[in-house]
C-alpha cells in the first residue's frame, strides 16, 4: 500500500514531544522512536449518528498496545492508549487545538448492564411465559441464580473466497443467540486487536472482546452489531488497503498545546429541554462531531431516534 500520512500525523510525528497538555492521567509523552505499525485504510457504514448508507473513510494505525483512528469524514482523531497505568481514549479535534478524554472505557457497557438488570426486575411479577418471551426478545439469558450471563458461541468456516488477493475464512460470533460479529478473516498477523478499540468505544461486552481476541488473523470485511443501552445497530467495514511501516511513536501522543475540554456536569435534554446530569442521564447518543446528546427520559431518546430515522 502506498500510504501517505495526513497533515495531522505529519505534525504529530515531527513535533518534539514535551508537555502534551492537561490530562487527568498525567500521561508523559513518549520520546521519539520508530514504532512498527499495521496501517489500514477502511470504509465503514452504519456509524452512530449517520445514515446506514453513508460511507466513511478511516485510516487506522495499530501498534502493540495502542491504536490511532483517523476519521477523515468527520475530521477527528481517536487514540486508544493501553500502555499507561490508566488506559485512556482521546478524541482530538481536526484543528488539533482541543481534545476530550475518556478513562472509564467500560462506561457504555455498564449502562447497558444496568438497563438489563432493571428490565429483569420489572418482569419478575409477570407470568412466566410472558417474562420468558420478553427476556428472549432482549437477548437476556439468566443463570440458575437469576443473574445475567453472556453466552458466547463462535462458528468458523475454513474458506470463503478471497479479499485483497488473500484467502479468507468466515467467523461468526454470537452473544446470547444474537449475531454480534460476522467477519471475513485473512491470515495476517496483527500486533493488537482492533476489537479493543471497538470495546473502548462501547460497542460490545467484555465477554465478546475476550472471544474476538482469541480469533487469529485480520478481519478484512465484516459487520459488527453494536449493542448499548440506547441502541442496537450494525456497523459494517471493508479494508481497502493494508501495509506495515515504521512510524514515529509521537503520532500516538497528544498534539503540542492541545487543550482538554472539560465537559459540564449538567446539560439540557435536546427533546424536552430539561436539565440533565450527564452521569445520571436516562440515555445518550453520539453526535456526528463525536460529542454526545444526553436525554432526561427514555421516551425523550425514543422520540429523538424516531425523528432521526425519519430524516434519514
Amino acid at each position: 500500500m502506498n500510504s501517505s500520512l495526513s497533515l495531522f500525523l505529519l505534525l504529530c510525528a515531527l513535533q518534539i514531544p514535551g508537555d502534551s497538555g492537561a490530562s487527568s492521567n498525567d500521561l508523559v509523552a513518549d520520546k521519539p522512536k520508530a514504532t512498527e505499525v499495521l496501517i489500514l485504510l477502511q470504509e465503514i457504514t452504519g456509524r452512530p449518528g449517520s445514515s446506514q448508507e453513508e460511507v466513511q473513510i478511516q485510516q487506522v494505525y495499530i501498534a502493540s498496545d495502542r491504536i490511532l483512528v483517523e476519521d477523515r469524514s468527520r475530521g477527528l482523531i481517536r487514540i486508544l492508549r493501553l500502555d499507561v497505568p490508566e488506559p485512556v481514549l482521546w478524541e482530538i479535534s481536526g484543528d488539533l487545538t482541543s481534545y476530550r478524554e475518556t478513562t472509564d472505557l467500560a462506561r457504555i457497557q455498564k449502562d447497558r448492564r444496568q438497563q438489563e438488570e432493571q428490565l429483569v426486575k420489572r418482569t419478575l411479577e409477570l407470568p412466566e411465559s410472558e417474562r420468558t418471551a420478553i427476556l428472549a426478545a432482549s437477548h437476556i439469558h439468566l443463570d440458575s441464580d437469576g443473574e445475567i450471563v453472556r453466552e458466547i458461541r463462535v462458528e468458523e468456516k475454513d474458506s470463503e473466497g478471497e479479499r485483497l488477493g488473500l484467502p479468507v475464512r468466515q467467523v461468526r460470533l454470537f452473544e446470547n443467540s444474537r449475531l454480534i460479529a460476522d467477519l471475513l478473516i485473512a491470515d495476517i498477523e496483527t500486533p493488537f486487536s482492533l476489537a479493543r478499540f471497538h470495546r473502548a468505544s462501547g460497542a460490545f461486552s467484555d465477554e465478546v472482546l475476550v472471544a474476538l481476541e482469541k480469533i487469529k488473523g485480520l478481519p478484512l470485511e465484516g459487520t459488527i452489531q453494536v449493542v448499548t443501552a440506547t441502541l442496537t445497530h450494525p456497523l459494517s467495514f471493508r479494508i481497502l488497503q493494508w501495509d506495515r511501516k515504521e512510524v514515529n511513536s509521537a503520532i500516538f501522543n497528544l498534539p503540542e498545546n492541545c487543550q482538554l475540554i472539560e465537559d459540564k456536569p449538567f446539560v439540557h435534554c435536546p427533546v424536552c429541554g430539561q436539565e440533565v446530569e450527564r452521569e445520571a442521564s436516562a440515555a445518550r447518543a453520539r453526535k456526528r462531531d463525536g460529542t454526545w446528546y444526553y436525554f432526561d427520559r427514555r421516551s425523550c431518546f425514543q422520540s429523538w431516534r424516531k425523528k432521526r430515522l425519519g430524516e434519514n
